[in-house]
Formats: C-alpha cells, structure tokens, sequence
C-alpha cells in the first residue's frame, strides 16, 4: 500500500525516482524578458452562483430535506426544492459567492498568480473562463467576481434563460445543496464556433467533467481541435456518479488528455474494481488509456494531502507517485468542505503554467486548498503571502 511506504513526517514523498520538471514557460526568458509568449488557459464549465445561509432545524424538518443533500432542482420539480431559494434569500446574511467546479478553478488559479511573490510577472499569464449565463442579476455577480480577480470571462449571455445556481443551506458546519442548472447547460455550438479562435487563443484548456451530462459532443471537437495544434488538455472527473454513468466517455476524452484530476476516490472508480492498492489505481488507470507523453494523473485524497503520479509507456511502468501531504487544520479552523479539491488543482496549475517542479506545483496546491478551508465556499483573502 502506498501509505505504508511513505512518511508522514515531510510535507512530500516520492517513491519511483525521476525527473518530474515540466518546462511550458522558461523562467530564464521570463528574467530576461527574451521573446516571452503569454501563457494562457482556459476552463469550460458550469458557471454557478451559491446562494449560501445559515438555516434552523426546523427548516430542514418542514422541506423534508437531510444535511449533506445533493437535489438537482428543474423549473417544473417539487415547488418545496424551489421554495428553498427564497427562504436562503430572505436571510440576512445571505452570501452570493461564484461556484461550479472550473469556474472555482479558475479563480483560484487567477488569484494565485496574482499574488505572486517571485519573479514571475502577472502579466505573462492569462486566465479564462468559457461558459453561459442567462441575463440576470446572478449573471452579474459571476462577471463582477471573475473580473474582479483577472479571469477573462467567454460567456454566452442568454436573452432568454437564467443564470444556473445552487443553494447552500448551512446548519452547524454541514449543508444540503439544492443546484438548479438552467443557462449553463444551453452553451451553443455557434457561439463556439463565433469565438473559436479566441477559444483557441489559449495554450491549455480545462474540461469539467459535469458537461458529459450534455455536452460530450462540444467536449470532443474542443478537444479535437486543442490537440491537433499541440496544446494542452486538462481532465476533471467531478463526481463518482459521473465516473460511472459517463465511464467510457471519460477514458475517450482522458486518451487526449495531459492531465486528468479528482478525488481518490473518483479515481478508483476509473481504475476498477481490481485495483486493491493506490499503486494499483495509477497503473489501472494509465493502462486504460492510449499512450501520452508526460500525462498525469492527480488526485486528492482529503486530510491526507494529494497525490501525483506519471507513467513510463515505453519501459511500461510507473516513473513515480508523489505524495504531497496536507498540514493539520484544527476542526474549529475549518469553515467548508466544499470546493478544497477545485482549489488544490488550481493552486497546482499555477505553479505548473510556470514550468515549476512537480512537487512545488503539489505543494502549491496543497496551500492553496487550505487556505479555503478556512472561508466559506470557494472565497479567500484577495492578498496574501504565499510562504
């Protein structure tokens, strides 16, 4: 097992032995200011206000709702699922706060760049933000926020629909979530072709894996026309259940893919059930897939830090797993759950968009995620020293 080789005692391990640095932007030419080419990436994904408030047992009792619900609420559903954004509404400390995978992705990588305490200028760096929104007032707070912390927002605005959202009900540090997609599902094939080359514009795109639920057909020419010119691709398994229901969908999409991240969990889903060791999980996984240079595979796994793993096609194994290991965060410390592994992944790529060793970039993403831990949903402090 993996844990039985590795130390708690540093803050990262690695047992397979290799050259895990990754050159996409040469820090000497960036010091020297030699021909430097902007660096961009961008994410596609559901964009997403949280409605997030404190609510009483008896509201719970009364919607006939558990903590740690997840209801997926449509226009025409139990009007008791819709009732719920009202009541989170009328609350008096009502947060509004950007949510959806990429999206928190995005801004944390944005943010993290922008607090950059070494010789990487923020401006070699471009952060973007593909979706659609409906012609709202949430609309609003999603553009306000993305712009607020750089992400240049490519989002269909949608004369006749709603913005997507979630509401957040907090009771005692837990929550139930009541997530109505509405806009976000409908980005159109023409406004991708409108903006293709401004989506192209981009040297690495993120996908969320959420749009294999009805984008897989948009997922495929994205991904078609990011790896015929060399770019990078970036894979989000999301949830189990889409592991799943979308199982070969993901391993068509993971053949092009640079980089697939998510949980541990989620990766034992990918890898099958014969894979008894997290060793297991990496080689299961790779196996499954066509052979890529250079693909990682990274995964979070909770209090136990995160791990990172590539494989050797040629010699036919494992080159190595990292295991980057998280601080211990007392429970009073700990605001939310929610959006850790999003931040994790962000706070890597920042790193890794600066061609930063592989256990810095896993360090980075460590601290990163830890620091929203400490905030309600995917927030934190606009400035902050990042030792």
């Amino acid at each position: 097992m993996l844990d039985d080789n590795l130390s708690s005692s540093s803050s990262t391990k690695s047992y397979y032995s290799s050259d895990s640095s990754t050159n996409l932007v040469s820090l000497s030419d960036i010091s020297s200011n030699k021909s430097l080419t902007l660096f961009s990436i961008l994410g596609i994904g559901d964009p997403i206000v949280d409605i997030l408030s404190e609510i009483s047992s008896d509201i719970i009792e009364k919607y006939g709702m558990k903590l740690g619900d997840s209801i997926f609420a449509s226009e025409d559903c139990d009007e008791r699922n819709l009732e719920m954004y009202k009541i989170l509404e009328s609350m008096p400390l009502v947060n509004y706060i950007p949510g959806g995978s990429v999206q928190n992705t995005m801004r944390v990588i944005s943010w993290r760049l922008n607090n950059d305490d070494d010789i990487i200028p923020r401006k070699y760096f471009k952060v973007s933000m593909l979706g659609s929104v409906g012609d709202d007032l949430y609309k609003n707070k999603i553009m306000n926020a993305l712009e607020d912390i750089g992400v240049n927002p490519i989002l269909e605005i949608l004369k006749d629909d709603k913005t997507s959202r979630c509401g957040v009900g907090v009771y005692k540090k837990e929550k139930l979530f009541v997530t109505q997609l509405r806009a976000s599902k409908r980005l159109s094939e023409k406004f991708i072709e409108e903006n293709l080359d401004k989506i192209l514009d981009h040297h690495a795109l993120i996908i969320e894996g959420y749009l294999l639920n009805n984008k897989f057909e948009m997922l495929q020419k994205l991904c078609h026309y990011f790896s015929i010119n060399n770019k990078m691709i970036i894979l989000t398994l999301s949830a189990s259940f889409i592991v799943k229901v979308h199982y070969d969908k993901l391993i068509e999409l993971g053949n092009k893919a640079d980089i697939i991240a998510g949980s541990l969990q989620e990766a034992k889903e990918l890898a099958g059930t014969d894979a008894n060791s997290t060793q297991d999980v990496f080689i299961n996984i790779f196996k499954k897939l066509k052979p890529k240079d250079n693909r990682l595979l990274l995964f979070t796994d909770g209090p136990n830090g995160a791990l990172c793993g590539k494989y050797n096609y040629e010699n036919d194994q494992l080159d190595y797993i990292i295991q980057c290991f998280a601080p211990k965060v007392k429970d009073e410390e700990i605001k939310d759950l929610n959006g850790a592994g999003d931040a994790f992944l962000g706070g890597f790529l920042s790193e890794y968009m600066k061609g930063r060793d592989i256990n810095d970039c896993c360090k980075n993403g460590i601290k990163a995620a830890t620091i929203i831990l400490k905030n309600v949903g995917c927030t934190f402090p606009k400035k902050i020293k990042f030792q």
